[in-house]
């Protein structure tokens, strides 16, 4: 179906099915693209973690409403927390040793989401700093796989001296998808 049009006062003519094919190419393009949307925890206030390696509970991530028909193609843990306190006056103070996040679904199998290296999070004696964002690159899809509550946890926490306090901690899940 062409058309006519003029540019620069030059009489040109174009096919109109060429534009949609075009379209049509992009549209699908568009489709295969990953589009993030994150969910997130209610804030914790205070998280206290200890000098004797345990078990540290995090808020609970309740994922609901993701679009139908899509392919999940990454999904990431995200920790915020507003500051990082040293309660302990005897010296500095911070993760002690390599250690994770873990996350499972509802009562499932934990698995690995955010690696923490030794001494993060190093804070002088009785000192309170700015907190920290971390965004894992530990695809987690495996596991967070749709709507669903997500449980998350410090496996083993452990710090150099009792304790170190973490204040006003949400946890996040950032889905990456596509339509399909």
């Amino acid at each position: 179906m062409p058309g006519e049009f003029y540019i620069e006062g030059k009489k040109e003519k174009v096919d109109i099915s060429q534009i949609v094919a075009g379209l049509t190419g992009l549209e699908q393009k568009l489709k295969s693209l990953a589009t993030p949307v994150d969910f997130w925890s209610i804030a914790d206030d205070v998280i206290d973690l200890p000098a004797a390696a345990t078990d540290v509970n995090l808020p609970d991530v309740v994922v609901s409403g993701l679009p139908t028909g899509i392919a999940l193609v990454r999904v990431v843990t995200i920790l915020k927390v507003r500051a990082i306190e040293n309660t302990n006056a005897g010296g500095s103070n911070a993760i002690n040793g390599a250690q994770y996040i873990q996350v499972r679904k509802s009562s499932g199998s934990w698995v690995n989401a955010i690696n923490l290296p030794d001494n993060l999070w190093t804070v002088a004696a009785s000192t309170r700093e700015a907190g920290d964002v971390l965004i894992a690159n530990i695809d987690v899809k495996a596991t967070v796989d749709g709507d669903g509550t997500y449980n998350f946890k410090f496996q083993n926490a452990l710090v150099d001296l009792a304790s170190l306090r973490l204040n006003d901690v949400l946890v996040g899940l950032r889905f990456y998808f596509s339509a399909s």
